[in-house]
């Protein structure tokens, strides 16, 4: 099992390894893969394969988003879904690096 110490430091890479495959390959394809750094260890979390975390599950398997289980969980039903986590974490990235300028190519942003 991964510590929390590991996961807490997994994390803010988890969050920029969408801004490095921005860089290879455009904006779209990052908002894309926002989730795919986590997903083995959402899927891992997922005790009871019904494709969503409760917060017993987010503190057994990812309790690194424990704190922000209720900004994850956008239609308040108790449950973290991929879909929720995605948008979650591409939120995260538009705050960090603001929303692309017209025409501008953030392939190129740092």
């Amino acid at each position: 099992m991964i510590s929390r110490r590991t996961r807490a430091a997994a994390l803010p890479l988890a969050l920029t390894l969408p801004l490095v495959a921005g860089c290879a390959g455009g904006y779209a394809d990052a908002r894309r893969d926002a989730l795919s750094p986590v997903r083995a260890e959402f899927d891992a979390a997922d005790t009871d394969g019904d494709e969503a975390l409760d917060r017993e599950e987010v503190a057994a398997g990812m309790p690194e988003l424990l704190e922000v289980f209720a900004e994850v969980d956008t239609d308040g039903n108790g449950e973290m879904t991929a879909a929720e986590l995605r948008s979650y974490l591409q939120w995260q990235r538009v705050l960090r690096l603001g929303p692309p300028r017209d025409g501008e190519d953030v392939r190129r942003r740092r």
